[in-house]
C-alpha cells in the first residue's frame, strides 16, 4: 500500500485503487487512461480529505484517509466533542467538498478559461469534473455505507439513537428498491450492481452492531453466585452476676 502524510492526516492508497482504471477504460484508451486515473484520484482525495479536515475540526482524533477500489473511506476515533450534528456534518462534508470543486471548474470551464488546452488537460478537467460532481451526488444517496445513508442515522440518532441503525436501513432498502429499477432501465447494470453491493455491506454492519449491543446488555457470563449464607440464630445474652 502506497502512504503518505497530507495536510498532518496519513493517508493509503490500496492497489485494488487500479480498478478505477477499469472504469476509465470503458470510456477512453491508451494514455488516457492514465489520465482519467489520475483525475480520479486527485477528485477522491479530495472527497475525503473533506470528511478528515471537518473531523478535524471538530476535535476527532486518529484521523486516516484510505483510498480504494470502489472509492474511499476516513476513519477516526469518537470523542465527547462529536455530536450527532457534528457527525452529520462530517459525513456531508466530503461530497460538498467534491460538488464545490467540481461544479467550480465546470463553470471556469463554461467560461472559456480552459479553451486552447492540450488534449490531456481536458480529458483531465473533464475526467475531474465528471468523477467529483457524480462521485459527490451518488454518495449523498442514502444508502448505507455511503456518506447518505450515515447522514440519515446520524439524523434518527438525535430522535432515537436505540432505533437510528434499523431506520437508517429501512430508508436504505427503500432507496435500493428505487435506484437499481431506475439504474437497469437505463443501461447502469453495473451501478446497480455496486448499489446493491454497497447496501449488503451496510446489512452487515448493521448486523454487527446489533450482535455488540446485545453483547452488552447480556449479563456476564461465569459460575453461579453463592446462595447467601443463612443467618446465625440470635445467641442469647451472656449472664452477668447480679
Amino acid at each position: 500500500m502506497l502512504r503518505f502524510p497530507l495536510f498532518g492526516i496519513p493517508v493509503g492508497v490500496h492497489v485494488t485503487f487500479l480498478f478505477v482504471a477499469l472504469l476509465g477504460a470503458t470510456a477512453y484508451s491508451g494514455i488516457d487512461i492514465a489520465i482519467w486515473t489520475a483525475a480520479a484520484f486527485v477528485s477522491i482525495l479530495l472527497h475525503e480529505m473533506g470528511h478528515a479536515l471537518t473531523a478535524r475540526t471538530f476535535g476527532a482524533q486518529g484521523i486516516a484517509v484510505t483510498l480504494y477500489g470502489l472509492g474511499g473511506v476516513t476513519t477516526y476515533s469518537h470523542s465527547s466533542t462529536l455530536s450527532h450534528g457534528r457527525s452529520f456534518l462530517i459525513s456531508a462534508a466530503g461530497s460538498a467538498t467534491g460538488i464545490l470543486a467540481g461544479g467550480a471548474v465546470l463553470l471556469v470551464g463554461r467560461s472559456g478559461a480552459f479553451s486552447g488546452v492540450s488534449h490531456e488537460m481536458e480529458v483531465f478537467l473533464n475526467s475531474f469534473i465528471f468523477t467529483a460532481l457524480v462521485w459527490g451526488v451518488l454518495n449523498w444517496v442514502p444508502i448505507v455505507p455511503l456518506d447518505g445513508g450515515h447522514m440519515v442515522q446520524h439524523l434518527a440518532s438525535m430522535v432515537n439513537e436505540d432505533k437510528a441503525p434499523l431506520i437508517s436501513q429501512v430508508i436504505t432498502w427503500i432507496s435500493v428498491a428505487i435506484v437499481v429499477p431506475i439504474a437497469i432501465a437505463n443501461g447502469f447494470t453495473f451501478a446497480a450492481i455496486i448499489v446493491v453491493v454497497f447496501a449488503l455491506s451496510g446489512l452487515r454492519e448493521y448486523r454487527a452492531t446489533v450482535a455488540r449491543r446485545e453483547a452488552a446488555r447480556r449479563p456476564p457470563e461465569g459460575p453461579e453466585p453463592a446462595p447467601p449464607a443463612a443467618p446465625t440464630p440470635q445467641q442469647p445474652p451472656p449472664e452477668f452476676p447480679i
